[in-house]
């Protein structure tokens, strides 16, 4: 007889020992899932490699490591790269969910490799740890000199279309469209409601001084929305010299500057002012066709250079004129002090300002060349470090969905915030937050902390500043060097007072920009002494 014999759900091994099937199926099934657990524990800090094997890697690339914030923790990866292609991505440590988060470390950088390019779909489940591990890939590109953007870090679902320049254009107003578009000409009309006008000023007694020389410490509102846009430019106590401060506030003047070029943007403001119709309306975002986004203000255009098909649409719609700006040269034309999405930052824009020697007023007590920052909200929503850049448009956040009475699904143009937006939440946010009005609150007020703080240091540095210019204590170059870092850093906390979110489109970038103006203004007083 065999040594092994099954009989009557018995296997016979010696004839001594007998054991029924069920035990040996429980014991592998017990062995399996001892195995299961140890491998979950050994790939719960790591992922598995993706790419090419460490023989097939060209000569040159780079072997780089980056890191992002996930759910639990920091999530670091391993990336060998160069300018011509990502070959290998490993996620080499995490504390994210177990299973959830393991899967993710292993299906992301396989995909990211497959495609070439960032802007992979996350795994179900566990966007937020998807999006780290694409975010962490884009820092270690990063450091190593290479362009993420390059690898495709966003993906736009519709390119913008670009206005045709140098053409007269007839404008279509806003009333024109009602009778075709009746739900969304009323929910454009519903933006006289957002009426709340806040003195900052009286907030934040610190602009006197720290835009001091300058309009905005004479007056400082805040702004109160499309409807609103000529009513508060006209009305402002801070002096208009030229037309260029209409760039952004009624279609009349975009018609004008596409038709005479740059020369539109040097001619006064009070001779515009007798063109001016409306306030920001469809042919901003739309030119002269309803159905389809177009890029009506061409320096946007020329800034995003190769990478304008890179972003949807509708965040460039709304990016003309939700960016920092400034007026060049002798016509004094609206301009983006970048060139790509690779220098779409506060890092890079103070570089071109730097090597400019750009200014837009003078401290007249310290003698700081001050930038002012304008409401850079696009550079901060794109900018390294933010979450969603590559899974949603300014649009779907802040333009909710709405139903017709037959039906039919249209995009409100009564602008809101995503807080107020209950659907929105539910549908979309409740995946990744379970209480995103309060994370969004308590972020914000950190940020308004801290603002205040660095501000109060910015203050205290002008007003040191201020006292050894005065009185003659220092050398030209010891003043130089105090200056210098003073601009610097009152630049970085000014790109974070002045973008609209309070942190909430991207905190990293957010606490980046108030930790380098801290940093900076401390070596400032240091030298002060």
């Amino acid at each position: 007889m065999s040594n092994y014999m099954l009989t009557e759900g018995w296997c016979i091994m010696d004839t001594k020992k007998k054991l029924k099937i069920s035990d040996i199926v429980g014991i592998c099934c017990g062995v399996f899932l001892v195995l299961v657990l140890i491998l979950d524990c050994m790939l719960s800090g790591t992922g598995a490699r993706a790419g090419l094997s460490n023989s097939k890697l060209p000569d040159g690339a780079q072997v780089l490591y980056g890191s992002a914030e996930g759910r639990n923790g920091p999530v670091e990866v391993k990336v060998v790269a160069d300018a011509n292609g990502i070959y290998q991505i490993k996620v080499v440590e995490h504390s994210e969910t177990k299973s959830i988060g393991t899967v993710a470390a292993k299906v992301i950088p396989e995909r990211i490799y497959e495609e070439q390019r960032l802007a992979v779909d996350a795994c179900s489940g566990a966007t937020i740890t998807s999006e780290a591990i694409k975010e962490a890939v884009a820092n270690a590109l990063t450091t190593g000199g290479l362009d993420p953007y390059k690898f495709g870090l966003i993906a736009a679902n519709e390119v913008a279309n670009k206005v045709n320049i140098g053409t007269k254009v007839t404008l279509i107003s806003a009333s024109d469209w009602e009778e075709q578009y009746p739900e969304i000409y009323a929910s454009y009309m519903a933006d006289e409601e957002n009426g709340e006008l806040t003195d900052y000023l009286e907030d934040y007694p610190m602009l006197k001084v720290l835009y001091e020389g300058f309009g905005f410490a004479k007056d400082y509102k805040s702004a109160r929305g499309h409807f609103y846009a000529v009513t508060d430019i006209t009305n402002t106590g801070r002096p208009h010299a030229l037309a260029n401060c209409f760039t952004c506030k009624t279609p009349d003047f975009t018609v004008m500057t596409n038709e005479m070029g740059d020369a539109a943007y040097s001619l006064t403001f009070e001779d515009v002012m007798q063109s001016v119709n409306s306030a920001i309306s469809c042919y901003n975002c739309h030119a002269n066709d309803p159905t389809s986004i177009t890029v009506t203000h061409n320096y946007l255009t020329e800034a995003m250079g190769d990478d304008f098909e890179n972003v949807d649409a509708a965040t460039l719609s709304c990016g003309q004129c939700h960016v920092e700006y400034y007026f060049a040269g002798d016509t004094k034309a609206t301009t983006l002090p970048y060139t790509s999405l690779s220098t779409m930052n506060p890092f890079s824009m103070l570089a071109f300002y730097n090597e400019n020697g750009f200014s837009d007023f003078v401290n007249p007590r310290t003698g700081v060349e001050q930038i002012k920052v304008q409401h850079p909200e696009m550079e901060t929503f794109l900018g390294e470090g933010s979450q969603h850049r590559g899974k949603y448009t300014c649009a779907d956040c802040h333009m909710s969905d709405a139903t017709d009475a037959s039906g039919n699904t249209y995009k409100s143009h009564q602008l809101t915030s995503p807080l107020n937006n209950e659907a929105l939440i539910k549908s979309e946010c409740s995946a990744c937050h379970d209480n995103l009005v309060a994370e969004v609150k308590a972020l914000q007020a950190g940020v308004e902390k801290r603002t205040n703080e660095v501000g109060e240091m910015l203050v205290e540095l002008t007003e040191k500043l201020a006292v050894v210019v005065a009185d003659g204590s220092m050398s030209d170059a010891e003043l130089k060097e105090i200056r210098s870092l003073a601009r610097d850093a009152q630049f970085y906390w000014d790109f974070v007072f002045v973008e609209n979110s309070e942190g909430a489109h991207n905190s990293t970038l957010t606490y980046q920009c108030l930790d380098k103006a801290e940093e900076l203004a401390i070596q400032a007083l240091e030298l002060l002494g």
